[in-house]
């Protein structure tokens, strides 16, 4: 089930991922670095701000654009600050060999990106947030869940900055998020949705465009897609692999 996008949601489920994690902490008697109850306080803080900046009024009129400015340039502050603290929650998990716990606080990345892109928040942050929709999409095999899920991150896409979109490294995290979405539009079976993701790395990543397409027809082949998706991929195969080929 896809964590709904919600402030008081991601409060919660954190206090309770989070419970194990400090009782090990507290019992360990380690110098493992950071406390995590002071991860947990700043985040507290922190949300309570989002909240905050949330219910501002705007004023009217002329005002009222340079106040949507300053309440953006705040939600990105606090948004990439909210995904950093999630991270360090996260990494601390894994080396107290809390692994699904990890795996759980690192997945809050995503809902709380996408609670500030549908502010005006712009994203600078997101490769914690491309792992977390990783491990969320490999343990969702309905359909439906992950053209849900596909929606979630087509808005981190529309929300990321323009500096990270011009990094498109092999290990980038812009490149990672536009392959790992057209994996995830191609699991959930919908050639509109296939199409939007492909035309995106058509665009973007041209260089991946025949790897991609090439290896989605393997996949077509071994896992039996139905044949709607079949379509689609046979038809950015036949663009950008064959034509290739023969020319």
């Amino acid at each position: 089930m896809l964590p709904p996008v919600d402030i008081a949601y991601i409060t919660e489920e954190l206090r309770t991922q989070t419970e194990e994690l400090v009782e090990v902490f507290e019992d360990g008697n380690s110098d493992t670095d950071p406390d995590p109850r002071v991860l947990l306080h700043a985040l507290d803080e922190l949300f309570a701000d989002l909240h905050r900046l949330d219910q501002e009024e705007l004023p009217r009129q002329a005002a009222m654009e340079v106040q949507i400015r300053s309440t953006s340039k705040k939600m990105r502050i606090l948004g990439d600050r909210g995904i950093d603290l999630l991270t360090r929650l996260a990494a601390l998990a894994g080396r107290l060999r809390l692994t699904r716990r990890a795996h759980a606080i690192e997945e809050l990345t995503l809902p709380l990106a996408c609670w500030v892109a549908r502010r005006g928040g712009e994203l600078g942050h997101i490769g914690p947030v491309v792992d977390g929709a990783t491990t969320l999409a490999n343990r969702i095999d309905q359909p439906s869940e992950l053209g849900r899920l596909y929606g979630l991150l087509t808005e981190v896409v529309d929300a990321v900055g323009i500096q990270i979109s011009q990094d498109k490294g092999p290990s980038g995290p812009w490149r990672l998020l536009l392959l790992n979405r057209a994996i995830v539009a191609t699991r959930s079976h919908r050639p509109e949705l296939m199409e939007d993701a492909f035309e995106a790395i058509v665009e973007h990543l041209p260089e991946d465009a025949p790897i991609f397409f090439r290896e989605g027809m393997e996949q077509m082949d071994a896992l039996g897609y139905p044949h709607q998706a079949q379509t689609v991929m046979q038809r950015y195969y036949d663009q950008w692999c064959k034509q290739r080929v023969l020319h």
